[in-house]
């Protein structure tokens, strides 16, 4: 498989109401599965000895902060639909939305959005997601 850049990723925000694109000017978008552990550790055990549990999961992704309604813009971040609470599916689409390129969806909730406004920066926006599910691959 060859490279490919992250300036091509589409991240999408679904809910009932709507779906918002999130990506735009975006710099960086991580999804991070992981498993929680069980110590089965007894006895004569010289190391420690685990076995797999639950899964979980949690995604975080960082964009410029835009004016206007468009893709990271105000409307996005600034509003209601990113509220810390919100379940929806998030959306990704690492190669774009060609036909055929993969595509993730995952249920899940919003944490809300971090602001940071440095001195001598643009504004930038991070936004946490805690899984509620399993996230699947398929293609658009």
């Amino acid at each position: 498989m060859s490279a490919y850049s992250g300036s091509a990723l589409v991240v999408q925000w679904v809910q009932i109401a709507a779906t918002t694109t999130l990506t735009g000017d975006h710099r960086n978008f991580t999804f991070s599965p992981s498993i929680s552990f069980v110590d089965e550790t007894a006895g004569a055990d010289d190391h420690k000895q685990y076995l797999s549990g639950i899964k979980d999961s949690n995604a975080t992704f960082e964009a410029v902060l835009q004016s206007g309604t468009g893709a990271g813009g105000t409307a996005a971040f600034a509003g209601t639909i990113l509220t810390e609470g919100n379940y929806g599916t998030l959306l990704w689409s690492p190669h774009g939305t060609g036909a055929g390129e993969p595509l993730f969806t995952w249920p899940c909730y919003s944490q809300g959005v971090s602001y940071a406004e440095p001195y001598a920066d643009v504004v930038s926006v991070t936004v946490s997601f805690q899984g509620n599910g399993v996230a699947t691959a398929g293609t658009n």
